[in-house]
């Protein structure tokens, strides 16, 4: 068994409960999230076939997986409206017009994409790593459940984001 002469210089374990995620085109979700995934990442590989065997080799892609989170429902509906709307503007059910009244102008409300930071804290709960999401679109909204047999319990809906990449930064 290998013993470690090196000790690591920080002991205390990753909280699940210390992080904050802000969307730049909905900067008052961030107070509603409720749980966030810091989506897996893939790199494609390659296979080389040889007399003897098939060798695999690392790729050049990565797939990035999507981004999931919960949320609370404000009583106004506030946060779910504007996702709902950023969707429907999208998909544009109404019109052969796809994108709507969306602009594609970079950093324009009305602009199809929108770049998120996902900020992991340390148990201090200061910023320890930054998680920097690039032309983030929604491409799911949850359902919510309404209902008056069950328990007084504050409504969630959840929203699925596709994007191109993201990058992992200390701060």
């Amino acid at each position: 068994m290998a013993t470690f002469s090196i000790p690591p210089s920080n002991r205390s374990f990753l909280s699940n409960n210390k992080f904050e995620f802000v969307l730049k085109r909905i900067p008052n979700f961030a107070f509603f999230v409720q749980s966030v995934n810091l989506p897996s990442l893939t790199l494609q590989s390659t296979s080389i076939n040889t007399p003897f065997t098939a060798v695999s080799l690392p790729g050049n892609q990565i797939v990035f997986n999507q981004l999931s989170l919960t949320f609370i429902v404000d009583e106004d509906m506030q946060s779910w409206y504007e996702l709902y709307n950023w969707i429907y503007q999208l998909g544009n059910p109404n019109s052969f017009d796809k994108t709507g009244t969306l602009t594609g102008e970079p950093g324009m409300e009305d602009n199809t994409y929108s770049d998120a930071t996902l900020f992991i804290k340390t148990n201090s709960n200061n910023p320890n790593m930054q998680i920097q999401f690039y032309d983030v679109y929604p491409t799911e909204l949850g359902e919510m459940t309404f209902s008056s047999t069950e328990g007084q319990e504050f409504i969630t809906s959840s929203v699925v984001f596709n994007y191109t990449s993201y990058d992992a930064t200390k701060i």
